[in-house]
């Protein structure tokens, strides 16, 4: 009886576990996403504020601003997903 305990509770222990890794490869993922997309908007903003001189100074402008936000966002990211959301401690047994 004891045994069959012993292993039930490993059992639940290994799925906690399962779960756990398969949470952190998901975050990880969308972390990756996110941060892809958002260096991908800030190199192409980039490109073409320094390949694209407009004479508008409204369109210079809201290339500059966009290029600042995207380069603010892509900082921030990091941030918002990994020093925000709280690691959540697993419980002992």
């Amino acid at each position: 009886m004891l045994a069959q305990t012993r292993e039930i509770a490993m059992l639940a222990q290994t799925r906690e576990t399962a779960l756990s890794n398969q949470r952190q490869k998901m975050k990880f993922r969308r972390f990756i996403v996110c941060e892809s997309a958002a260096l991908g908007a800030l190199l192409a903003l980039a490109i073409i504020g320094l390949s694209y001189h407009p004479t508008n100074a409204a369109v210079v402008w809201i290339i500059n601003i966009s290029a600042v936000a995207s380069a603010v966002t892509a900082a921030l990211i990091p941030i918002i997903f990994y020093a925000l959301t709280p690691a959540l401690p697993e419980i002992e047994r």
